[in-house]
């Protein structure tokens, strides 16, 4: 039949209009196949594979195509089977004379065997000729005794006609049953009736076979042995229905005049477990119209008649559980529990060690409560920890459908898995674990190859609510500015980590808050271990909110804290700010209750980054990292390294800071983006003196890669000086200092002909340094050359000097950089700063390679 399948499409296109749409399927794609570009049609093929349109029932049965003979010869034959001419018998003879006889029935409808005279068997059956023999064998053959049995049976013409899949004429075995002949015909049509299979026999209909009763219940009591002459008659089909949702064979089934909604999802396999029995949906044509009825099939018994067209539709239970509380996050078992009245938390996490994993936040735990109409949602906060060992302040009573949600102590991934007990793991296991990752990651570059758009391919592996998500970020961006708290991949969180579980409860409290104007949010920042946005707990005080936020940093200032609280009076906006005791809040002596909206600040200690780092590197006598106090300069520094070695080259000293490398990186893209912006406009309105598409994308992505490398050029011999201070530098966190050791060697870059370094030579001029790289190149900026000193600063000559004998000009450690002749390429004018900054850099880079 599937050589058919383009035959049948138009047919079953009219039928599935009768269909309505199943639920969604939950099978994700698992195909693990090599990658490879999907056709749409493969790809709706794999997304919905279990969400397909109905079918009619029954008719894959018949596939494979069809035979012109299909002799049935080693089937037992029946004691009625009705012998007829040709049908071959075969007689054993044993006793005093044993021999055997295979006797053919004649045209005359005789079977004639020796010594027991012709017997007219035509017509008899098969056990009325076995008794016939052995009575003829005892009656004339004294001491022998025979055993009969059937051998070659007759072939016989049948025909096969109306809606079958090849009708016509079939010579078929004499025991071939109606069923078997449908077989041999090669089914059925798309619009044949399965239900009233007619065998006709001498102009009348002797037998009507139901097919669903052999496919449904097995009662193959109606198929019937064919006889020579035989017409099976496949009339059209009868009315359809369609059955759809939650039963076990969703399908389009053919009904009769007296069957009910119960004989169908009897056909349908019956109803599924989770099937609502109060509200079957039946779609009906009534009056030129298309009508609904709802029917109680737990109250009717389901005896509702169904009528063609039908489409019933079997809905499914609420999946929200009632009567229970459910366990989330970094629990050992979480998930759904019995609620009994009474219950408490303690009930359900019995002990810390039995109900708890190794990385649970035992300070802090929510419960979520749902209103009676599951709309609005309450928040409960209690200690994990106390509450597990049955403090009663602590071990709230549950209500039905409250969720106790728990946390990790750790908000990266990466520390929640760096615990004592992975080391714990057999090579098998981590193993295993290496598999799984590898086979995550192949399925994620698997997704990516099918979807070009890069975001939505983002939406489906960071989260499913990724856009709801990414509204509420922005939503509360506005409620609070959150721009001291640190953007994190998505990635970089643990799995229970108070982002990914808090993200639910605060989108629906920010719900609530638009439906009902309140806002139960609030705001921790400052010295904390997870500064954010937290939901408000019910009478939620000071220290619920320094718990929610991971507790205090040990730079927490204790003596006092603020509150920023804004409210609505008379209808405008009244910002105060509440200053309090941390440490007597924290001790229960003064706690103060928060609101909505509320911004928690947890002060510093005064003066606590007071230590800092430094690192030295290169020619000092003990380099290394150096933690010094605020205020300290780097000749300080220098003289606690020891000073400088005998092969120092102070001149040639690279200073670098962390904030400048960071001004640097935002400069060099903003210049990126300008000259993008120029290039752009230039291609516009000068379209004589355009860059061609490749030269402007290499270019800007050479300035793009380019490292920033924050370097801040120092005057070190100034520093060194004895009884001087003019030219030291106050240190900052993460400074360097790189002091190379002592070189003799000028290097020339740019548009010459052999980029080169050179022995240093006071009586060499600058243009003796371009000869001997062999002289500018044809694109050369000839009026530019500038010369990079070796210690950062840049030097450009005086033009009526360049080629003069003032060798002093260059000096060792220093880089003659010839640049590109801008005009020569294009008019813009950035072109000229780009090429200054890459060489720059480059130098830079260069200075500092043993970094």
């Amino acid at each position: 039949m599937n050589a058919q399948s383009g035959n049948r499409g138009a047919s079953n296109q009219a039928d599935n209009s009768l269909v309505g749409q199943r639920q969604e399927s939950t099978q994700q794609l698992e195909d693990t196949r090599p990658l490879r570009e999907l056709s749409p049609d493969e790809l709706a093929e794999r997304l919905a594979a279990n969400d397909r349109d109905l079918q009619p029932y029954g008719y894959d049965l018949f596939k494979g195509a069809p035979s012109t003979f299909a002799p049935v010869n080693n089937a037992p034959v029946p004691a009625d089977y009705e012998l007829g001419i040709g049908d071959e018998i075969f007689v054993q003879f044993y006793g005093k004379e044993n021999r055997s006889i295979n006797a053919v029935v004649d045209r005359e409808g005789r079977l004639v065997i020796d010594n027991l005279g012709p017997m007219q068997v035509a017509g008899l059956s098969y056990s009325e000729v076995k008794a016939m023999i052995r009575s003829r064998a005892k009656e004339r053959l004294i001491g022998i005794d025979v055993a009969v049995s059937m051998g070659e049976l007759r072939s016989m013409q049948i025909f096969v006609v109306g809606e079958a899949y090849k009708p016509g004429a079939y010579t078929v075995s004499s025991l071939t049953t109606l069923s078997q002949a449908l077989f041999v015909s090669g089914g059925v049509s798309d619009i044949a009736s399965l239900r009233d299979i007619q065998l006709k026999r001498d102009g009348e209909t002797v037998v009507h076979f139901d097919l669903y009763d052999l496919l449904i219940n097995g009662d193959a009591s109606s198929d019937a042995l064919l006889r020579p002459g035989d017409v099976v008659f496949i009339p059209t089909r009868g009315d359809l229905v369609s059955i759809v949702g939650e039963v076990l064979r969703p399908a389009l089934y053919e009904i009769k005049a007296d069957e009910t909604l119960n004989d169908v999802l009897a056909m349908a396999g019956g109803l599924l477990p989770n099937a609502y029995r109060d509200s079957v949906r039946v779609q009906r044509y009534a009056r030129g119209n298309r009508a609904i009825e709802t029917v109680n099939i737990s109250e009717r018994g389901g005896d509702y008649a169904l009528r063609g067209g039908d489409v019933v539709t079997i809905q499914s239970m609420a999946e929200e559980t009632v009567d229970s509380v459910m366990v989330v996050g970094a629990a050992v078992r979480p998930g759904l529990y019995e609620w009994r009245n009474g219950m408490r938390i303690k009930d359900v996490l019995r002990s810390v060690d039995s109900a708890l994993l190794p990385v649970t936040d035992l300070n802090y735990g929510l419960v979520v409560h749902s209103a009676p109409d599951r709309r609005n949602i309450s928040i409960s906060q209690f200690d994990v920890g106390l509450a597990v060992n049955g403090v009663a302040a602590e071990n709230l009573e549950l209500q039905p459908r409250d969720q106790i949600v728990l946390f990790s102590r750790y908000e990266s991934a990466e520390a929640e898995a760096s615990q004592l007990s992975a080391w714990l793991k057999t090579e098998s296991e981590i193993q295993r674990e290496q598999r799984d990752k590898v086979l995550r990651q192949y399925r994620r570059q698997y997704l990516q190859n099918l979807i070009d758009d890069k975001s939505r391919t983002a939406a489906i592996f960071n989260n499913d609510n990724e856009e709801a998500l990414g509204e509420l970020s922005t939503e509360l961006t506005n409620l609070f500015d959150t721009r001291n708290v640190e953007e994190r991949r998505d990635d970089y969180y643990a799995k229970f980590s108070r982002r990914n579980l808090l993200q639910p409860i605060l989108y629906k409290l920010r719900n609530q808050f638009t439906a009902s104007g309140e806002l139960a949010l609030i705001f921790v920042e400052g010295e904390v271990r997870y500064p954010g946005v937290y939901p408000l707990a019910a009478n939620g005080g000071i220290s619920d909110a320094v718990a929610a936020a991971g507790g205090l940093k040990e730079s927490a200032y204790l003596a006092r804290s603020e509150i920023t609280r804004t409210d609505v009076i008379r209808g405008e906006a009244v910002t105060d700010y509440l200053q309090f005791s941390l440490e007597q809040a924290l001790a229960g002596q003064a706690d103060m209750p928060l609101q909505g909206r509320d911004r928690l600040h947890v002060l510093s200690i005064p003066q606590w980054q007071n230590i800092i780092q430094v690192r030295l590197e290169g020619e000092v006598r003990f380099p290394g990292t150096y933690a010094i106090r605020r205020g300290e300069t780097l000749g300080d520094v220098i003289k606690r390294a020891g000073g400088l070695t005998d092969y120092a080259f102070p001149r040639g000293a690279v200073f670098t800071r962390t904030d400048l490398r960071e001004a640097e990186r935002k400069r060099l893209q903003e210049l990126s983006q300008q000259l993008r912006r120029e290039i752009a406009s230039n291609s516009i309105t000068d379209s004589g003196n355009t860059i061609a598409y490749s030269e402007m994308n290499q270019l800007l992505r050479d300035l793009t890669n380019i490292e920033a490398v924050g370097r801040l050029i120092i005057d070190l011999n100034g520093i060194m000086a004895a009884n001087t201070d003019r030219a030291d530098i106050q240190l900052k966190d993460g400074d360097r200092l790189y002091i190379p050791t002592v070189q003799n060697t000028v290097s020339i870059i740019g548009e010459v002909q052999l980029a080169s370094s050179y022995q240093y030579d006071a009586n060499i001029t600058l243009e003796d340094y371009i000869e001997r790289a062999g002289g500018t190149r044809q694109k050369a900026d000839e009026e530019r050359v500038y010369v990079v000193k070796a210690d950062g600063s840049v030097m450009v000559p005086e033009r009526s000097s360049w080629f003069s004998a003032r060798a002093t000009q260059i000096e060792p450690g220093d880089t003659i950089i010839v640049p590109l002749d801008t005009q020569y390429v294009s008019s813009i004018e950035t072109w000229s700063t780009v090429t200054q900054i890459m060489y720059q850099v480059g130098v830079a880079l260069a200075a500092i390679s043993g970094l």
